[in-house]
């Protein structure tokens, strides 16, 4: 059975191909007229040689004609003086090259040999037909380069040599500015789009799909004033999209899929107002998804799937009533779905696969009548969905796997549903037999559903109730809310573990910790996020970043995480610290200024019971005694017995002199990305171990290694066994300013030799013989995306797992 990934990818590239598809077919036929007259005696001997050239032509037998009638002739066309000015044949099968004695129709204006089967390269003798209008070559195999007097072809005006392959740069295209098409799709074409592309004013349709160029877009490309469709997907082009795009007011289809393009999606695209189709999908675009974009009264498609982006779905996106296909899967973008998407009553594709989108999904979505395919699949979505599919009638697909979705199984009265993969969630009951249970491959394992729950008839591997208690407090069969109905199960399903993430003005119930009670948190959203309280200077940028301070002098910053994390459980109440966790953090940071020793106190990772109150200080002393950080320091205090002006330190109960510390193997004032993985054993009293690395693979010896006890310093109770866990900064006298680029905190219970479950994230750290939970609390880390890269990790995995 393929997977969810193959039919995500298979989907979006059909689709690609056929707007692709679409797009070209005007190319393929350029206008002709048609003469009655008789052929010129010296082009029927012409054609009578090129019949002769062509073994197999079943249509030569009419070109052998004296004095034969245009008319009657197989794919030719002539002026009204008998010259063969159109040579136009498809679907043959000459399996040889074009022959040099092409060259010999000097009045050709149109010559198009579409799948013939040619091979070989291009004569050079083509390059001889100054009147040549159209030239249609698509789907054949023809190789080499193009003829070096190409530019001589300047009369061309469609230029269609797709699915063929030429390889070599196109510089030689430079000089055919007349053209109107340009098609060089599928080929081995290379080398970088020359910057001349911009003078071709008269163009309307590009398309390099599927080639080697490389290098970035040409800004001048923006320059192409007639330009209806650029398509550029599938090649090594690198660098920005450039603004200037934004001012091709007549383009209706942008496809540049299937790069390694970077940086965020130009908000001149907001002035496309002819843009129908956004193909972006599988870059390294950043940033998030602009508002901008809901202007575009004509868009019907956005595939940003498999890039960077991050930030919440705008909910101005509910404005494009035209929209058919929103894929903005495989990207760590957040926040829930907005109502407003249940305006998009055309949308027949949703993918938010593989995000960090958490919440339930609103009931609008039962709108989309129209909707064929649903993917919500990887994410944290909890609740129940079933009312929201019975309405969608024309669904082929659904994917909900790896959620915390509960209830009802989804019921969808769709009669051409293919695909039903609803695993790994908390479903409960539901009995759903689909309108052609043949026809339907599908999944219902890994929940929690009674035994009298079934899809056609047939039941389901499930967790044992052992296993669902784990996640929650989750009853087999039961029907009620999990979490008390106000939050939801963060999980790792891996080790069949859970708990309760309460929502804002919700915390746990002290009596029982799968129910979520009315009650202040003490946790501010000045940010607007869910996840991450902010103090101080400190702000959330639109990548996802978390700005501790700004680069002014005497600023205070600090983040934390809104859902606390249980570091102690009490299954005997009596007990001093019941079964203490440790944790593993993992984070990276940039400090600056650049001027190495001078001015700011620099930043530290905070495990505190208590965030910092309203006008306290929230430097370390500033959350309290009950606290354990973990200080990088870019300045000397001799008061304080720091060992130099560029140390890390293990600091407790808020005092400003670290317990243990070590000067830092890198400049940590250098505005360069800094790597930290920070590993708490509760195991022989307490171990806490801290790595620092310019790379974001994990080193196997430690900067810092500190005897800490948790249980000593934080002083967890029964009913007070919730901590804290985030970054505190101080920007001093100097203008330093302290970023945090990604963060993560995981929790680990026992010694479970478990590093492979980590094995599709990028670049978060080997992990030795920990077994996780609570997996991702906030912060995002991209998916892996380069092979040798994960090649990589994974050999640093092993020397680290196995270090002799």
């Amino acid at each position: 059975m393929p997977t969810h990934a193959e039919l995500r990818q298979g989907v979006e590239l059909s689709l690609l191909l056929l707007l692709l598809l679409l797009g070209s077919l005007a190319c393929l036929v350029p206008p002709w007229g048609a003469a009655a007259v008789r052929v010129h005696p010296r082009d029927v001997s012409n054609l009578a040689w090129l019949a002769s050239e062509w073994n197999g032509f079943n249509g030569s037998d009419t070109w052998s004609l004296s004095y034969a009638d245009c008319r009657a002739m197989e794919g030719i066309r002539c002026d009204r003086d008998g010259r063969v000015i159109a040579i136009e044949l498809g679907l043959k099968n000459f399996q040889a090259p074009i022959p040099a004695m092409i060259s010999r129709f000097t009045r050709l204006r149109y010559l198009t040999l579409l799948f013939c089967q040619l091979t070989g390269p291009l004569p050079n003798t083509l390059c001889d037909l100054p009147s040549l209008v159209s030239l249609n070559l698509g789907g054949n195999s023809i190789s080499g380069t193009l003829p070096d007097g190409f530019s001589r072809l300047v009369s061309l005006e469609y230029l269609i040599l797709g699915v063929n392959r030429i390889s070599g740069p196109i510089d030689l295209l430079s000089s055919l500015v007349h053209l109107t098409h340009l098609n060089l799709r599928q080929n081995f074409f290379n080398g970088s789009l020359p910057s001349e592309l911009g003078n071709f004013t008269t163009l309307t349709v590009l398309n390099f799909d599927g080639n080697l160029f490389s290098g970035s877009i040409p800004p001048s490309m923006g320059e192409m004033s007639l330009l209806q469709q650029m398509v550029l997907s599938f090649n090594q082009l690198s660098g920005t999209i450039p603004d200037s795009l934004g001012h091709l007011r007549g383009l209706t289809h942008l496809a540049l899929a299937g790069n390694q393009l970077t940086g965020s999606i130009p908000d001149s695209f907001s002035a496309l107002d002819s843009l129908t189709d956004l193909i972006l999908m599988d870059n390294l675009l950043s940033g998030s998804i602009p508002t901008a974009l809901a202007s575009l009264p004509k868009l019907r498609a956005i595939m940003a799937s498999s890039n960077q982006l991050s930030g919440s779905i705008p909910a101005a996106l509910g404005d494009l009533l035209l929209l058919d296909y929103l894929s903005l899967s495989y990207n760590p973008m957040s926040g829930s779905i907005p109502t407003a998407i249940g305006k998009l009553t055309n949308l027949m594709l949703l993918d938010l696969s593989g995000n960090q989108f958490y919440g339930t999904v609103p009931s609008s979505l039962s709108d989309l009548s129209k909707l064929q395919y649903l993917f919500l699949t990887n994410n944290q979505f909890w609740g129940t969905i079933e009312p929201i599919t019975r309405t969608m009638r024309n669904l082929r697909m659904l994917f909900l796997s790896w959620n915390q979705f509960s209830g009802r199984l989804p019921s969808p009265a769709s009669s051409t549903l293919e695909q039903y993969q609803v695993d790994t969630n908390f479903f409960t009951h539901g009995e759903v037999k689909f309108k052609n249970c043949s026809a339907v491959t599908w999944t219902t394992d890994a929940n929690c559903l009674a035994a009298s729950a079934s899809v056609c008839g047939r039941a389901s591997t499930q967790r044992t109730a052992a296993v669902c208690a784990a996640f929650c407090g989750v009853e087999i069969g039961a029907t009620g809310p999990v979490c008390g109905g106000h939050g939801y199960c963060s999980v790792n399903a891996f080790i069949g573990e859970g708990e309760c993430v309460c929502d804002p003005n919700y915390m746990l119930d002290s009596s029982n910790t799968n129910a979520c009670v009315a009650g202040a948190t003490g946790a501010s959203l000045e940010s607007g996020s869910a996840y991450v309280s902010l103090w101080g200077s400190a702000s959330v940028l639109s990548n996802g970043s978390i700005l501790l301070t700004t680069g002014t002098p005497n600023q205070q910053g600090a983040a934390f995480a809104s859902p606390t994390l249980r570091l102690f459980h009490f299954p005997d109440k009596r007990s001093r610290c019941g079964t203490e966790l440790g944790f593993l953090a993992a984070f990276s940071f940039a400090m600056t200024p650049g001027n190495h020793g001078s001015g700011g106190e620099g930043l530290a990772f905070v495990v505190a019971a208590a965030s910092p109150g309203k006008g306290a200080s929230v430097g370390l002393g500033g959350v309290g005694r009950r606290s354990v950080g973990v200080e990088f320091d870019s300045v000397l205090s001799v008061k304080h017995s720091d060992p130099n002006d560029n140390h890390v330190g293990v600091n407790v109960g808020g005092s400003p002199v670290s317990l243990a510390s070590a000067t830092a193997p890198l400049i940590l004032n250098d505005a360069q990305t800094k790597h930290t993985w920070i590993r708490y054993d509760p195991t022989s009293g307490g171990t806490l171990r801290v790595f620092l690395s310019s790379d974001p693979v994990q080193p196997l010896t430690p900067t810092l290694t500190a005897s800490v006890s948790l249980c000593s310093i934080l002083k967890p109770t029964a009913s007070d066994s919730l901590f804290l866990f985030g970054f505190v900064a101080l920007s001093g006298s100097q203008p330093q300013a302290h970023t945090i680029l990604s963060w993560n905190v995981t929790t680990v219970n026992k010694i479970a030799c478990a590093p492979l479950l980590l094995i599709s994230i990028w670049n978060f750290p080997c992990v030795r013989c920990y077994n996780t939970r609570n997996m991702n609390i906030f912060g995002s880390l991209p998916f892996a995306k380069d092979v040798a890269a994960l090649f990589f990790w994974v050999v640093r995995c092993v020397l680290l797992y196995f270090p002799t």
